[in-house]
C-alpha cells in the first residue's frame, strides 16, 4: 500500500509540473496584459497609479516564471532523494 500511494503521488506531483509547464508563457503574457489593461483604465487617477498597474502586472509575469523554475528544481530533488520515484524508477537507482 505504502508504494502505491507513492507511486500514485509521483504521478500527480508529475501532473502538476506538467500543468507549470504549460502554465508557463501563456500566463506571463496574460499577467503583464493584465498590468497593462489595468495601467490604461487607471491613468485618470494619475501617472504613479498606471505605472503601478504596469510594474505589478510584470511582477507577476516574473513570479509566475520563477514558480516554474522552483517546481522543477522540487521535481529533481524529490527524484534524487526518493530513489527515482518520479521517474518510475523507483527503489532501483
Amino acid at each position: 500500500m505504502s508504494v502505491t500511494s507513492t507511486l500514485a503521488a509521483g504521478d500527480i506531483f508529475q501532473g502538476v509540473v506538467s500543468l507549470w509547464d504549460g502554465f508557463r508563457v501563456p500566463g506571463s503574457i496574460g499577467l503583464t496584459m493584465a498590468g497593462i489593461v489595468g495601467a490604461i483604465v487607471g491613468y485618470n487617477k494619475g501617472f504613479g497609479h498606471a505605472a503601478g498597474k504596469l510594474i505589478g502586472g510584470i511582477a507577476l509575469a516574473a513570479c509566475a516564471l520563477g514558480a516554474v523554475g522552483l517546481v522543477n528544481s522540487v521535481e529533481q530533488t524529490i527524484d534524487k532523494h526518493g530513489g527515482g520515484v518520479m521517474s518510475g524508477q523507483y527503489g532501483g537507482q
